[in-house]
């Protein structure tokens, strides 16, 4: 992988980021936890696609860690409002969603911009550069803009009093095309779970319950044992 994690001498999960022949090294402000491992082991793998496809910058961290981000700021608003996004609250598969869509897409191109300055023109160049420059479906571009984007400045027009109006309110979006169903084959799913049971026998059950409940794996992932 092109960003992998240590462990500095304070017990401090740190990324190690190999790029443009030079390794850099960032702090993640977390402690080593099992579950801050998982959190930041997900943020290395999208640092890491981000190096193969081109899109990364160093400018995602920031220059200094005693330094606040400016929560007038996209990105500066985006750190504090992401940690009020956690489950039970909203569900697991969601906070990755809108951590991934930041980090990938919306921060590398918005993280110095002040959110009076998001604007409905901004918005569709993005929507342009997301669809001819990135490659992206209109699926994924809405999803990304019209969800997660939309969500975090819908919350600081609304409870944080940052914003007077709503930017993506103008953007309009085609009617999307839906495509009927095609499950898979009691043949195909055999082989599907052979596959599993030859290759990742630790993920057989989560298989079967995937073709068994018809729940998407977020669904599932996002499960609890309630005592």
């Amino acid at each position: 992988m092109s960003c992998s994690i240590t462990t500095n001498r304070h017990g401090t999960l740190t990324f190690r980021i190999c790029f443009q022949g030079r390794e850099h090294w960032r702090s993640t402000g977390k402690k080593d936890t099992a579950e801050n491992r998982k959190y930041v082991d997900a943020l290395a793998a999208v640092i890491s696609n981000a190096i193969d496809d081109g899109s990364f910058s160093l400018d995602w961290f920031q220059d200094s860690e005693a330094e606040k981000p400016n929560p007038q700021t996209v990105g500066g608003y985006f750190a504090a409002w992401i940690e009020r996004k956690k489950p039970p609250l909203i569900r697991a598969g969601l906070e990755r969603d809108y951590r991934e869509h930041f980090a990938r897409y919306i921060l590398p191109r918005f993280r110095n911009v002040a959110l009076c300055d998001v604007t409905v023109l901004r918005l569709e160049e993005f929507r342009s550069y997301l669809l001819n420059e990135r490659g992206l479906a209109l699926k994924s571009c809405r999803n990304i803009i019209g969800a997660s984007f939309r969500a975090c400045l819908r919350d600081a027009r609304k409870i944080d009093g940052l914003l007077d109006k709503d930017p993506f309110e103008p953007l309009t979006w085609p009617r999307l095309q839906l495509q009927r169903p095609d499950p898979f084959t009691e043949e195909e799913r055999g082989a599907i779970l052979a596959t599993f049971a030859k290759r990742s026998p630790f993920y057989v059950p989560f298989a079967h319950a995937l073709f068994w409940t018809g729940a998407r794996p977020s669904e599932l992932l996002a499960l609890r044992w309630v005592e």
